[in-house]
Protein backbone atom coordinates (compact mmCIF):
# COMPACT_ATOMS: atom_id res chain seq x y z
CA UNK A 1 0.00 0.00 0.00
CA UNK A 2 2.47 2.68 -1.13
CA UNK A 3 1.68 6.22 -0.11
CA UNK A 4 1.31 8.95 -2.71
CA UNK A 5 4.36 11.19 -2.96
CA UNK A 6 4.35 14.55 -1.27
CA UNK A 7 3.98 17.71 -3.29
CA UNK A 8 7.28 18.86 -4.73
CA UNK A 9 9.33 20.85 -2.26
CA UNK A 10 10.68 24.25 -3.18
CA UNK A 11 13.81 24.00 -5.29
CA UNK A 12 16.12 26.95 -5.22
CA UNK A 13 17.54 28.62 -8.29
CA UNK A 14 20.85 30.36 -8.42
CA UNK A 15 24.52 29.85 -9.01
CA UNK A 16 27.33 29.05 -6.60
CA UNK A 17 30.21 29.81 -8.92
CA UNK A 18 33.67 30.56 -7.64
CA UNK A 19 34.43 34.29 -8.01
CA UNK A 20 35.71 35.21 -11.48
CA UNK A 21 39.40 35.76 -11.95
CA UNK A 22 40.45 39.37 -11.75
CA UNK A 23 42.57 38.99 -14.84
CA UNK A 24 42.50 40.65 -18.25
CA UNK A 25 39.24 39.38 -19.80
CA UNK A 26 41.00 39.03 -23.12
CA UNK A 27 43.25 36.38 -21.56
CA UNK A 28 40.54 34.61 -19.58
CA UNK A 29 39.43 31.44 -21.42
CA UNK A 30 36.22 31.27 -19.33
CA UNK A 31 34.82 34.61 -20.55
CA UNK A 32 32.31 32.98 -22.91
CA UNK A 33 31.24 30.54 -20.20
CA UNK A 34 30.80 33.32 -17.63
CA UNK A 35 28.77 35.39 -20.08
CA UNK A 36 26.48 32.48 -20.96
CA UNK A 37 25.91 31.69 -17.26
CA UNK A 38 25.19 35.32 -16.45
CA UNK A 39 22.66 35.60 -19.27
CA UNK A 40 20.99 32.33 -18.23
CA UNK A 41 20.71 33.41 -14.61
CA UNK A 42 19.25 36.75 -15.71
CA UNK A 43 16.55 34.98 -17.73
CA UNK A 44 15.84 32.73 -14.78
CA UNK A 45 15.41 35.66 -12.40
CA UNK A 46 13.01 37.27 -14.88
CA UNK A 47 10.94 34.08 -15.07
CA UNK A 48 11.78 33.50 -18.74
CA UNK A 49 12.22 29.74 -18.44
CA UNK A 50 12.51 28.92 -22.15
CA UNK A 51 15.19 31.56 -22.63
CA UNK A 52 16.98 30.42 -19.47
CA UNK A 53 16.95 26.82 -20.64
CA UNK A 54 18.42 27.75 -24.02
CA UNK A 55 21.12 29.86 -22.43
CA UNK A 56 22.06 27.22 -19.87
CA UNK A 57 22.54 24.77 -22.72
CA UNK A 58 24.80 27.29 -24.43
CA UNK A 59 26.75 27.54 -21.18
CA UNK A 60 27.06 23.73 -21.08
CA UNK A 61 28.61 23.78 -24.55
CA UNK A 62 31.18 26.36 -23.44
CA UNK A 63 31.81 24.53 -20.19
CA UNK A 64 32.37 21.11 -21.74
CA UNK A 65 34.59 22.57 -24.48
CA UNK A 66 36.77 24.24 -21.84
CA UNK A 67 36.78 21.12 -19.66
CA UNK A 68 37.83 19.05 -22.67
CA UNK A 69 40.75 21.40 -23.30
CA UNK A 70 41.81 21.22 -19.64
CA UNK A 71 41.70 17.43 -19.70
CA UNK A 72 43.63 17.31 -22.98
CA UNK A 73 46.48 19.62 -21.90
CA UNK A 74 46.89 17.49 -18.77
CA UNK A 75 47.23 14.37 -20.91
CA UNK A 76 43.86 12.80 -20.02
CA UNK A 77 42.81 11.97 -23.56
CA UNK A 78 39.84 9.72 -22.72
CA UNK A 79 38.32 12.30 -20.38
CA UNK A 80 38.94 15.03 -22.96
CA UNK A 81 37.21 13.06 -25.70
CA UNK A 82 34.26 12.43 -23.40
CA UNK A 83 33.99 16.13 -22.55
CA UNK A 84 34.03 17.13 -26.23
CA UNK A 85 31.42 14.47 -26.96
CA UNK A 86 29.17 15.93 -24.28
CA UNK A 87 29.69 19.41 -25.71
CA UNK A 88 28.46 18.17 -29.06
CA UNK A 89 25.26 16.68 -27.61
CA UNK A 90 24.05 19.25 -25.06
CA UNK A 91 23.47 22.08 -27.54
CA UNK A 92 22.79 22.65 -31.18
CA UNK A 93 26.34 23.76 -31.98
CA UNK A 94 28.62 20.78 -32.65
CA UNK A 95 31.30 22.05 -35.08
CA UNK A 96 33.79 23.27 -32.45
CA UNK A 97 33.37 20.16 -30.33
CA UNK A 98 33.92 17.84 -33.28
CA UNK A 99 36.97 19.82 -34.42
CA UNK A 100 38.52 19.69 -30.94
CA UNK A 101 37.80 15.99 -30.69
CA UNK A 102 39.44 15.36 -34.05
CA UNK A 103 42.56 17.31 -32.99
CA UNK A 104 42.90 15.25 -29.81
CA UNK A 105 42.52 12.03 -31.76
CA UNK A 106 45.15 13.19 -34.24
CA UNK A 107 47.64 14.21 -31.55
CA UNK A 108 50.42 11.82 -30.61
CA UNK A 109 50.04 9.87 -27.38
CA UNK A 110 51.26 10.45 -24.69
CA UNK A 111 52.34 13.96 -25.73
CA UNK A 112 49.82 16.47 -24.29
CA UNK A 113 47.64 18.40 -26.68
CA UNK A 114 48.18 22.16 -26.93
CA UNK A 115 44.97 24.14 -26.51
CA UNK A 116 45.24 27.66 -27.97
CA UNK A 117 42.66 29.08 -25.55
CA UNK A 118 44.77 27.94 -22.58
CA UNK A 119 48.08 29.40 -23.75
CA UNK A 120 47.72 32.37 -21.39
CA UNK A 121 46.94 30.16 -18.37
CA UNK A 122 50.01 29.02 -16.41
CA UNK A 123 49.87 25.38 -15.24
CA UNK A 124 49.63 26.59 -11.65
CA UNK A 125 46.37 28.42 -12.46
CA UNK A 126 44.66 25.48 -14.14
CA UNK A 127 43.20 23.95 -10.92
CA UNK A 128 41.38 27.22 -10.15
CA UNK A 129 40.08 27.39 -13.71
CA UNK A 130 38.92 23.77 -13.47
CA UNK A 131 37.00 24.58 -10.27
CA UNK A 132 35.25 27.45 -12.05
CA UNK A 133 34.26 25.19 -14.92
CA UNK A 134 33.04 22.41 -12.60
CA UNK A 135 30.94 24.92 -10.63
CA UNK A 136 29.44 26.35 -13.82
CA UNK A 137 28.58 22.91 -15.21
CA UNK A 138 27.03 21.74 -11.93
CA UNK A 139 25.04 24.98 -11.62
CA UNK A 140 23.78 24.76 -15.22
CA UNK A 141 22.62 21.15 -14.84
CA UNK A 142 21.08 21.93 -11.44
CA UNK A 143 19.01 24.79 -12.78
CA UNK A 144 18.03 22.92 -15.93
CA UNK A 145 16.79 20.15 -13.63
CA UNK A 146 14.86 22.62 -11.52
CA UNK A 147 13.22 24.08 -14.65
CA UNK A 148 12.04 20.59 -15.61
CA UNK A 149 10.77 19.98 -12.06
CA UNK A 150 8.79 23.21 -12.20
CA UNK A 151 7.12 21.81 -15.32
CA UNK A 152 6.27 18.61 -13.39
CA UNK A 153 8.67 16.57 -15.58
CA UNK A 154 10.27 14.89 -12.61
CA UNK A 155 11.96 11.96 -14.36
CA UNK A 156 13.72 14.30 -16.79
CA UNK A 157 14.57 16.65 -13.92
CA UNK A 158 16.17 13.75 -12.06
CA UNK A 159 18.35 12.86 -15.06
CA UNK A 160 19.73 16.40 -15.24
CA UNK A 161 20.20 16.61 -11.48
CA UNK A 162 21.99 13.26 -11.42
CA UNK A 163 24.48 14.73 -13.89
CA UNK A 164 24.94 17.77 -11.63
CA UNK A 165 25.59 15.46 -8.67
CA UNK A 166 28.01 13.39 -10.74
CA UNK A 167 30.00 16.52 -11.63
CA UNK A 168 30.06 17.86 -8.05
CA UNK A 169 28.32 15.80 -5.35
CA UNK A 170 28.84 18.58 -2.78
CA UNK A 171 27.43 21.39 -4.93
CA UNK A 172 24.90 23.45 -2.91
CA UNK A 173 21.35 22.08 -3.06
CA UNK A 174 22.19 19.37 -5.58
CA UNK A 175 21.51 16.39 -3.27
CA UNK A 176 18.33 18.01 -1.97
CA UNK A 177 17.05 18.85 -5.45
CA UNK A 178 17.91 15.40 -6.80
CA UNK A 179 16.20 13.67 -3.91
CA UNK A 180 13.04 15.76 -4.33
CA UNK A 181 12.91 15.13 -8.07
CA UNK A 182 13.40 11.37 -7.67
CA UNK A 183 10.78 11.31 -4.91
CA UNK A 184 8.23 13.08 -7.07
CA UNK A 185 9.08 10.77 -9.97
CA UNK A 186 8.22 7.94 -7.52
CA UNK A 187 11.71 6.49 -7.92
CA UNK A 188 11.82 5.98 -4.17
CA UNK A 189 14.68 3.49 -4.14
CA UNK A 190 16.94 6.01 -5.86
CA UNK A 191 15.62 8.95 -3.83
CA UNK A 192 16.72 7.61 -0.44
CA UNK A 193 20.45 8.19 -1.11
CA UNK A 194 20.36 11.90 -1.99
CA UNK A 195 17.61 12.58 0.56
CA UNK A 196 19.75 10.98 3.29
CA UNK A 197 22.74 13.09 2.28
CA UNK A 198 20.60 16.23 2.17
CA UNK A 199 19.17 15.51 5.62
CA UNK A 200 22.70 15.08 7.00
CA UNK A 201 23.38 18.66 5.86
CA UNK A 202 20.00 19.96 7.08
CA UNK A 203 19.12 17.79 10.11
CA UNK A 204 16.41 20.18 11.33
CA UNK A 205 14.48 20.21 8.05
CA UNK A 206 11.25 18.48 9.10
CA UNK A 207 9.78 18.40 5.57
CA UNK A 208 12.92 16.70 4.28
CA UNK A 209 12.80 14.19 7.13
CA UNK A 210 9.19 13.32 6.28
CA UNK A 211 9.98 12.92 2.60
CA UNK A 212 12.81 10.52 3.43
CA UNK A 213 10.53 8.58 5.80
CA UNK A 214 7.92 8.11 3.06
CA UNK A 215 10.65 7.07 0.62
CA UNK A 216 11.89 4.45 3.11
CA UNK A 217 8.30 3.28 3.60
CA UNK A 218 7.80 2.82 -0.13
CA UNK A 219 11.04 0.84 -0.42
CA UNK A 220 10.03 -1.44 2.48
CA UNK A 221 12.77 -0.16 4.80
CA UNK A 222 10.16 -0.07 7.53
CA UNK A 223 12.43 0.29 10.56
CA UNK A 224 14.13 3.33 9.02
CA UNK A 225 10.78 4.89 8.18
CA UNK A 226 9.46 4.25 11.69
CA UNK A 227 12.56 5.76 13.30
CA UNK A 228 12.13 9.03 11.38
CA UNK A 229 8.37 9.22 11.92
CA UNK A 230 8.64 8.35 15.62
CA UNK A 231 10.64 11.52 16.24
CA UNK A 232 8.52 13.75 14.00
CA UNK A 233 7.33 16.70 16.13
CA UNK A 234 4.02 16.96 14.29
CA UNK A 235 3.08 13.30 14.15
CA UNK A 236 0.57 13.24 17.02
CA UNK A 237 -1.50 16.03 15.46
CA UNK A 238 -1.25 14.87 11.83
CA UNK A 239 -3.43 11.88 10.91
CA UNK A 240 -1.50 11.11 7.71
CA UNK A 241 1.83 11.00 9.56
CA UNK A 242 0.32 8.89 12.32
CA UNK A 243 -1.06 6.51 9.71
CA UNK A 244 2.33 6.28 7.97
CA UNK A 245 4.00 5.60 11.32
CA UNK A 246 1.54 2.83 12.14
CA UNK A 247 1.95 1.36 8.66
CA UNK A 248 5.74 1.27 9.09
CA UNK A 249 5.34 -0.49 12.44
CA UNK A 250 2.93 -3.09 11.08
CA UNK A 251 5.05 -3.80 8.01
CA UNK A 252 8.12 -4.01 10.23
CA UNK A 253 6.47 -6.72 12.36
CA UNK A 254 6.12 -4.43 15.38
CA UNK A 255 2.41 -5.05 15.90
CA UNK A 256 2.35 -4.35 19.63
CA UNK A 257 3.66 -0.82 19.00
CA UNK A 258 1.28 -0.27 16.08
CA UNK A 259 -2.00 -1.16 17.81
CA UNK A 260 -2.15 1.87 20.15
CA UNK A 261 -1.28 4.14 17.19
CA UNK A 262 -4.30 2.88 15.24
CA UNK A 263 -6.49 2.89 18.32
CA UNK A 264 -5.79 6.63 18.75
CA UNK A 265 -6.46 7.24 15.06
CA UNK A 266 -9.78 5.42 15.26
CA UNK A 267 -10.73 7.34 18.40
CA UNK A 268 -9.87 10.73 16.88
CA UNK A 269 -10.88 10.33 13.27
CA UNK A 270 -13.55 7.63 13.31
CA UNK A 271 -13.92 4.36 11.47
CA UNK A 272 -11.88 3.87 8.31
CA UNK A 273 -11.51 0.86 6.05
CA UNK A 274 -7.76 1.39 5.64
CA UNK A 275 -7.22 1.74 9.38
CA UNK A 276 -9.17 -1.44 10.05
CA UNK A 277 -7.01 -3.30 7.52
CA UNK A 278 -3.83 -2.28 9.31
CA UNK A 279 -5.33 -2.95 12.73
CA UNK A 280 -6.34 -6.40 11.52
CA UNK A 281 -2.83 -7.07 10.23
CA UNK A 282 -1.41 -5.95 13.58
CA UNK A 283 -3.75 -8.32 15.46
CA UNK A 284 -2.76 -11.16 13.10
CA UNK A 285 0.93 -10.59 13.70
CA UNK A 286 0.32 -10.98 17.43
CA UNK A 287 -1.61 -14.20 16.84
CA UNK A 288 -5.02 -12.79 17.81
CA UNK A 289 -6.81 -14.13 14.74
CA UNK A 290 -10.33 -13.57 16.05
CA UNK A 291 -9.70 -9.84 16.53
CA UNK A 292 -7.90 -9.72 13.20
CA UNK A 293 -10.80 -11.28 11.31
CA UNK A 294 -13.23 -8.91 13.02
CA UNK A 295 -11.21 -5.82 11.96
CA UNK A 296 -10.69 -7.07 8.41
CA UNK A 297 -14.36 -7.89 7.93
CA UNK A 298 -15.21 -4.45 9.27
CA UNK A 299 -12.87 -2.94 6.68
CA UNK A 300 -14.67 -4.80 3.89
CA UNK A 301 -18.05 -3.66 5.22
CA UNK A 302 -16.90 -0.05 5.12
CA UNK A 303 -15.26 -0.33 1.71
CA UNK A 304 -15.79 -3.52 -0.32
CA UNK A 305 -12.61 -4.44 -2.16
CA UNK A 306 -10.33 -2.32 0.04
CA UNK A 307 -6.71 -3.29 -0.68
CA UNK A 308 -5.15 -6.07 1.41
CA UNK A 309 -8.22 -6.90 3.54
CA UNK A 310 -9.16 -10.10 1.68
CA UNK A 311 -5.48 -10.97 1.25
CA UNK A 312 -4.94 -10.79 5.00
CA UNK A 313 -8.07 -12.86 5.64
CA UNK A 314 -6.82 -15.44 3.15
CA UNK A 315 -3.48 -15.77 4.96
CA UNK A 316 -5.25 -16.17 8.32
CA UNK A 317 -7.54 -18.87 6.93
CA UNK A 318 -4.53 -20.61 5.35
CA UNK A 319 -2.76 -20.69 8.72
CA UNK A 320 -5.91 -22.09 10.31
CA UNK A 321 -6.22 -24.80 7.65
CA UNK A 322 -9.52 -23.38 6.38
CA UNK A 323 -8.50 -23.88 2.76
CA UNK A 324 -11.81 -23.28 0.89
CA UNK A 325 -12.29 -20.00 2.78
CA UNK A 326 -8.65 -19.06 2.15
CA UNK A 327 -9.08 -19.69 -1.57
CA UNK A 328 -12.23 -17.57 -1.74
CA UNK A 329 -10.62 -14.66 0.13
CA UNK A 330 -7.44 -14.71 -1.94
CA UNK A 331 -9.37 -14.88 -5.20
CA UNK A 332 -11.43 -11.90 -4.05
CA UNK A 333 -8.22 -9.93 -3.45
CA UNK A 334 -6.85 -10.84 -6.88
CA UNK A 335 -10.12 -9.86 -8.55
CA UNK A 336 -9.60 -6.30 -7.39
CA UNK A 337 -5.79 -6.28 -7.47
CA UNK A 338 -4.66 -8.78 -10.15
CA UNK A 339 -0.99 -7.69 -10.04
CA UNK A 340 -0.56 -8.64 -6.34
CA UNK A 341 2.09 -11.35 -6.69
CA UNK A 342 2.22 -12.14 -2.97
CA UNK A 343 -1.47 -12.94 -2.92
CA UNK A 344 -1.11 -15.02 -6.08
CA UNK A 345 1.72 -16.95 -4.41
CA UNK A 346 -0.43 -17.57 -1.33
CA UNK A 347 -3.28 -18.78 -3.54
CA UNK A 348 -0.86 -21.19 -5.25
CA UNK A 349 0.07 -22.51 -1.80
CA UNK A 350 -3.61 -23.12 -1.04
CA UNK A 351 -4.15 -24.88 -4.37
CA UNK A 352 -1.14 -27.12 -3.78
CA UNK A 353 -2.40 -28.06 -0.33
CA UNK A 354 -5.80 -28.85 -1.82
CA UNK A 355 -4.16 -31.37 -4.17
CA UNK A 356 -4.46 -29.18 -7.29
CA UNK A 357 -0.80 -28.96 -8.40
CA UNK A 358 -1.43 -28.12 -12.05
CA UNK A 359 -3.49 -25.07 -11.10
CA UNK A 360 -0.79 -24.06 -8.62
CA UNK A 361 1.95 -24.40 -11.25
CA UNK A 362 -0.01 -22.36 -13.81
CA UNK A 363 -0.45 -19.56 -11.28
CA UNK A 364 3.20 -19.68 -10.20
CA UNK A 365 4.36 -19.38 -13.80
CA UNK A 366 2.49 -16.07 -14.02
CA UNK A 367 3.94 -14.94 -10.70
CA UNK A 368 7.50 -15.66 -11.79
CA UNK A 369 6.94 -14.00 -15.14
CA UNK A 370 6.01 -10.82 -13.25
CA UNK A 371 8.66 -11.18 -10.53
CA UNK A 372 11.49 -13.59 -11.44
CA UNK A 373 13.42 -12.89 -8.22
CA UNK A 374 10.55 -13.93 -5.91
CA UNK A 375 12.39 -16.57 -3.84
CA UNK A 376 9.31 -18.05 -2.14
CA UNK A 377 7.58 -18.54 -5.50
CA UNK A 378 10.70 -20.19 -6.96
CA UNK A 379 10.81 -22.52 -3.95
CA UNK A 380 7.15 -23.49 -4.18
CA UNK A 381 7.39 -23.98 -7.94
CA UNK A 382 10.37 -26.31 -7.49
CA UNK A 383 8.71 -28.16 -4.61
CA UNK A 384 5.52 -28.82 -6.60
CA UNK A 385 7.51 -29.90 -9.66
CA UNK A 386 9.57 -32.26 -7.53
CA UNK A 387 6.42 -33.84 -6.12
CA UNK A 388 5.24 -34.32 -9.72
CA UNK A 389 8.45 -36.17 -10.61
CA UNK A 390 10.04 -33.38 -12.69
CA UNK A 391 13.30 -33.44 -10.70
CA UNK A 392 15.50 -31.81 -13.35
CA UNK A 393 13.27 -28.76 -13.80
CA UNK A 394 12.60 -28.65 -10.06
CA UNK A 395 16.34 -28.51 -9.34
CA UNK A 396 16.75 -25.51 -11.64
CA UNK A 397 14.10 -23.52 -9.79
CA UNK A 398 15.32 -24.61 -6.37
CA UNK A 399 18.88 -23.61 -7.29
CA UNK A 400 17.57 -20.17 -8.28
CA UNK A 401 15.66 -19.97 -4.98
CA UNK A 402 18.83 -20.89 -3.04
CA UNK A 403 20.74 -18.09 -4.78
CA UNK A 404 18.00 -15.61 -3.87
CA UNK A 405 17.58 -16.84 -0.27
CA UNK A 406 20.76 -18.73 0.72
CA UNK A 407 19.79 -18.98 4.41
CA UNK A 408 16.40 -20.63 3.87
CA UNK A 409 16.66 -24.14 5.30
CA UNK A 410 13.54 -25.44 3.53
CA UNK A 411 14.95 -24.54 0.13
CA UNK A 412 18.16 -26.43 0.92
CA UNK A 413 16.22 -29.51 1.99
CA UNK A 414 14.10 -29.61 -1.18
CA UNK A 415 17.17 -29.01 -3.34
CA UNK A 416 18.89 -31.93 -1.61
CA UNK A 417 15.85 -34.09 -2.38
CA UNK A 418 15.97 -33.03 -6.05
CA UNK A 419 19.68 -33.88 -6.33
CA UNK A 420 19.06 -37.22 -4.65
CA UNK A 421 16.37 -38.13 -7.21
CA UNK A 422 18.76 -37.12 -9.99
CA UNK A 423 21.44 -39.44 -8.62
CA UNK A 424 23.75 -36.57 -7.62
CA UNK A 425 24.62 -37.99 -4.22
CA UNK A 426 27.52 -35.66 -3.33
CA UNK A 427 25.52 -32.55 -4.20
CA UNK A 428 22.54 -33.89 -2.24
CA UNK A 429 24.69 -34.59 0.83
CA UNK A 430 26.13 -31.08 0.67
CA UNK A 431 22.65 -29.52 0.63
CA UNK A 432 21.46 -31.67 3.53
CA UNK A 433 24.51 -30.58 5.53
CA UNK A 434 23.72 -26.94 4.84
CA UNK A 435 20.10 -27.60 5.77
CA UNK A 436 21.14 -29.07 9.12
CA UNK A 437 23.50 -26.19 9.90
CA UNK A 438 20.76 -23.67 9.16
CA UNK A 439 18.30 -25.57 11.35
CA UNK A 440 20.84 -25.70 14.19
CA UNK A 441 21.56 -22.01 13.83
CA UNK A 442 17.86 -21.20 14.00
CA UNK A 443 17.54 -23.22 17.21
CA UNK A 444 20.61 -21.49 18.65
CA UNK A 445 22.83 -24.53 18.30
CA UNK A 446 25.28 -23.01 15.84
CA UNK A 447 27.22 -19.82 15.24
Amino acid sequence: MPLAPLAIAALLFGSALEPRRAADPALDPAVALDRAMSEAEGSLRDGELESAESRYRAALVEGWLLMGSLEAVDGRRAAALQAFERASTVGGETQRAQRSRALVLASSDPAPWTAPELEGVPPADRPALRRRVVAALASAYLNLGVIQAQRQRFARAAELLETAAEIDPAFPKVQYSLGVALFNAQQFDKATGPLTRALADQPRDVALQRMLAIAWLNTEAFDKAAALLRDDPGREDDASLQYAYGLALVRGNRASEAEPVFARLLARHGDSAELNVLLGQAHAQRGDFDAAVQSLKRALELKPGVAEASAALGVIYLKQGRLPEAEAALRAELKGHPSDVKTAHNLATVLDRQGRPQEALALLREVLKAKPDFADARYLFGKVLLAQGAAEEAAQHLEAAARLAPDDANIRYQLGQAYQKLGRSDAAREQFEVFQKLKDKRRGGGS
